[in-house]
């Protein structure tokens, strides 16, 4: 089968959640003998309209010297325009399209014969909201309920007119399906396009295992952490990034606390994964002392490894999270995660070793919790593996 598989960013410009999502869906396309062609908007310009490369993943092509700006996240003519020469060229028997802001897929959809090839992935409110986390311009979320009447006389974000949301409810209605990371988010949807859509909306977890798919990993460092853990440490791991909307708040105090115990052996060491690495912008400069780990991002094809001296994942996010991979991946390997009930995170309250971190909640208060989590008899998170995702995409 061909296979055309979008994302704004792909590998080897990988950011972001979606493009781990992407980037893992190609993977599997791939072991199993399909032909895939990967499309997204390159960071980097170039001479050309679009450079084309092989990757593990299958044809990587990076639409060029295309800026992101709000004008252009839902119509680009020129990114459509690019994207309707490569459909022609390619002639895909299905579509996955993931997170395309700015590449023109609402002109590009508008296209009946191509929806009916189309299978979306919504990994945030990009069809419903120039924010897609659903965040207002001053960093606070959006406290409006989702509904026709509140989104569509946003304030905030008067350019959502009545065509952009008639375009994108009639993508969604008539493509092969919507595939939603989690309960929580497909319900935003159908709180503002109304219940009466066709029932091709589905959840599907992400693929959410924390995976080693490089097969010489004595090629790669030691996780970070590893030392800290032989020590007799308590290793907790952060890869949100310094906003309050991720609770950065909460994880300062953990990092407090592992500088005041970097010389007791039965004290907490804290791993940060500096993201802003990746863009030439470090997020945590200076911050490497003795009971903290300031390490790089680390890509997806070895996060089983990477985490893999981790005991604990910090992600008391305050954003509404649509799905969570850093807390999922966690779980996958046995490990545990403190979050806040934001968005999809909710979803994995109950399950061993998840801890909910209260506003009120300090380092202490959460450690005796962890604690009592490890010795409850709750049921383990059901992960999804690249293989299972594939198949439940195909059959769609």
């Amino acid at each position: 089968m061909k296979v055309l598989n979008l994302n704004l960013h792909f590998y080897p410009e990988s950011i972001g959640g979606a493009a781990v999502v992407a980037e893992k869906l190609a993977w599997g396309l791939v072991q199993q003998g399909h032909e895939v062609t990967n499309v997204f908007l390159g960071l980097n310009p170039g001479n050309a309209d679009f450079t084309t490369q092989s990757t593990p993943f299958g044809r990587s092509i990076g639409i060029r010297n295309i800026p992101h700006s709000p004008s252009n996240r839902f119509y680009n003519p020129p990114a459509t325009s690019i994207l309707k020469e490569i459909v022609d060229l390619i002639q895909p028997d299905r579509i996955f399209v993931h997170a395309a802001q700015h590449m023109g897929i609402h002109e590009v959809l508008s296209d009946p014969a191509l929806r009916e090839k189309t299978v979306v992935i919504a990994h945030d409110g990009f069809w419903m909201c120039l924010q897609g986390f659903r965040m207002l311009p001053d960093g606070s979320p959006c406290n409006r309920e989702s509904n026709a009447a509140n989104c569509r006389q946003c304030a905030w974000f008067p350019g959502l007119t009545d065509n952009i949301y008639t375009a994108s409810r009639h993508i969604l209605a008539e493509c092969r399906a919507v595939v939603f990371p989690s309960a929580f988010l497909m319900q935003s949807y159908t709180a503002l396009f109304g219940p009466s859509l066709p029932g091709n909306f589905i959840v599907q977890s992400n693929p959410d295992v924390a995976e080693t798919i490089i097969p010489d990993t004595s090629l790669l460092p030691p996780p970070a952490g590893s030392a800290a853990r032989a020590a007799g440490k308590k290793v907790f791991g952060f890869v949100g990034g310094p906003g309050e909307t991720k609770g950065w708040g909460l994880v300062r105090a953990f990092i407090e606390r592992a500088k005041e115990t970097h010389d007791s052996r039965g004290g907490v060491h804290v791993v940060l994964f500096d993201s802003g690495r990746s863009a030439g912008l470090p997020w945590y400069p200076g911050m490497q002392t003795p009971g903290v780990t300031v390490t790089d991002p680390f890509h997806w094809s070895f996060a089983g490894h990477a985490l893999g001296a981790l005991d604990v994942m910090l992600m008391p996010s305050q954003v509404r999270e649509s799905f969570g991979l850093a807390a999922r991946e966690i779980l996958s390997l046995g490990g545990g995660c403190i979050i806040r009930p934001s968005g999809a995170l909710a979803e994995l309250q109950g399950h061993k070793g998840v801890v909910v971190a209260n506003e009120d909640d300090g380092v202490d208060s959460l450690l005796a919790s962890l604690s009592a989590n490890h010795n409850q008899q709750t049921t383990a998170w059901r992960s999804t593996s690249i293989g299972a995702y594939v198949a439940k995409l195909l059959s769609l």
